[in-house]
Parts: C-alpha cells; sequence; structure tokens
C-alpha cells in the first residue's frame, strides 16, 4: 500500500505488517518555507502546506534542501523545526518499497520539534509532579532521560494528559524570568492537591 495511505486501526490488525522506520530514527529538520494550500480528497477540502525543509545536521556542510508537502500547516512557520523521517538517505531494502521510487516524499515530517527550547528547560522544576511506586531499576540514567523526554511529552501534547493524573507540586519555586516556556506549561486547574495522611489521620483511621 501507498507509504502515505490512510489506515484505520482494525485494518491494520486483520492484516499487520512491519514497519521500515522507527520514532527513533526520526531526523530534525528546519523549516525554511511555509506555502499553505488547500486539497480535495473525495469531495473534501484539506488544509495542506508545501514547505522548503533543510536537515540540521547538515547545516555548514551543504546546502541541501528538501520540498515536500505536509499536514503541519497549523504549527510549522519558517524558522521552526520538525521531526520526519528521511526517507531519502534512509537504507531500506525492500522490493515492495522499490516500486514506489519516486512516489514516496524525500522527508514525511510527523511533529513539531521543541529541541531548542527543551535544552533550556533540562533538569529544570516543574509546578507538577507525576506519582511512581518506589523501586529499584537498573539503568538509572537512561530511566532518568526517558522520565525527562515523557515529562516533555506532557507539556507539549494536552491530549498525553487525558489519562494522567498530575500533582502540584509544593517545593516548585517559579522562576523570576518570564520565557515562551510558559507556553508549554500545564494549567494549574489541571493539576491535583497532593494530599497527604498526617500521623493523627492515620490514627483516626485506625
Amino acid at each position: 500500500m501507498p507509504p502515505c495511505s490512510i489506515l484505520e486501526a482494525d485494518e491494520y490488525w486483520r492484516t499487520p505488517f512491519a514497519s521500515f522506520l522507527s520514532s527513533k530514527q526520526l531526523v530534525e529538520y528546519v523549516v525554511l518555507n511555509v506555502n499553505p494550500i488547500q486539497i480535495k480528497v473525495n469531495g473534501l477540502n484539506f488544509e495542506m502546506a508545501d514547505v522548503h525543509v533543510a536537515r540540521v545536521s547538515d547545516f555548514g556542510k551543504n546546502d541541501t534542501i528538501f520540498f515536500i508537502r505536509t499536514h503541519l500547516v497549523n504549527v510549522l512557520k519558517p524558522g521552526d523545526y520538525a521531526l520526519g523521517y528521511d526517507l531519502h538517505a534512509a537504507n531500506i531494502n525492500d522490493v515492495e518499497f522499490d516500486n514506489y521510487k519516486g512516489v514516496v516524499p524525500e522527508v514525511i515530517l510527523v511533529k513539531k520539534s521543541y529541541e531548542e527550547r527543551r535544552k533550556k528547560k533540562w533538569g529544570k522544576s516543574r509546578s507538577w509532579k507525576l506519582k511512581m511506586l518506589n523501586m529499584e531499576v537498573d539503568g538509572g540514567e537512561k530511566m532518568n532521560d526517558e522520565y525527562e523526554e515523557f515529562c516533555r511529552d506532557l507539556e507539549e501534547n494536552p491530549e498525553l494528559r487525558f489519562d494522567i493524573s498530575l500533582y502540584r507540586n509544593e517545593d516548585y519555586q517559579p522562576s523570576e524570568m518570564v520565557d515562551d516556556e510558559d507556553e508549554f506549561s500545564v494549567p494549574l486547574e489541571e493539576l491535583l492537591a497532593d494530599v497527604k495522611l498526617s500521623d493523627e489521620d492515620d490514627e483516626m483511621r485506625e
């Protein structure tokens, strides 16, 4: 099937297939130009954008620019960063995939990237926290990195927070400096009070 096709979940589970690339292989691009357009599919209008992008890793090495179409028309503007799959340079050994050479776009953008802003916030305290069970695990540094990545995703995507309880961090001290990072802060109305039972309460319960 064409790589850009819409695939319903039930249809996939009836005939599952392996993926060529995973999220760990996303490449960061800088957006150079955005031209919003409208396309019609089955009588319905959809907003898209023709964009020029360049790999961040190419800066200072070459002037390779990709002209592609993306669904991220409402979130991207020139100067932004985006994560996408680099099909131009990907080493995919598959006969079926080779049949789509010239049809498959060189780059498929997946989402806007906030990596530059994230670097500024790395390790800083948050106004919220998650509750976890105390347990001993191996690979502490890797676990910390994955936890930080998960917290970032929660800040940037409200839909991910829908079924997750976030609690107010009573130890949080807001910074006096105000910057555009505040747009990723979790709204206070979404936070739950971190209720702790005192010794007196425990005795009453007994």
